[in-house]
């Protein structure tokens, strides 16, 4: 099953946006939330975009793929990082 193009541009793309938070976290230390948000959406939330155009909602596997990516970049908020996901969400 990992044959399928799908699968292969969705690893792809949350690979790539891997490859991104690393960027984001190495280049800025203390991220305020409009300083984050700003980042996330210019540089990040394209390829998760890119990617959920392709997911098929059936296969859970590639729901908690993408979801894995957001809830890492997330942790990236001090004032947030020792939050539950969800928290987090509705905070930034």
């Amino acid at each position: 099953m990992i044959n399928c193009p799908s699968k292969i541009i969705i690893t792809d793309k949350t690979n790539k946006a891997y490859g991104v938070l690393g960027i984001i976290k190495c280049n800025f230390g203390n991220l305020s939330t409009h300083a984050f948000l700003m980042l996330y959406k210019s540089m990040l939330r394209s390829h998760l975009e890119y990617a959920g155009a392709l997911w098929n909602p059936n296969r859970k596997g590639d729901i908690k793929r993408l979801q894995k990516v957001q809830m890492r970049a997330t942790k990236l908020l001090n004032n947030v990082k020792h939050l539950s996901y969800e928290n987090r969400l509705k905070k930034a």
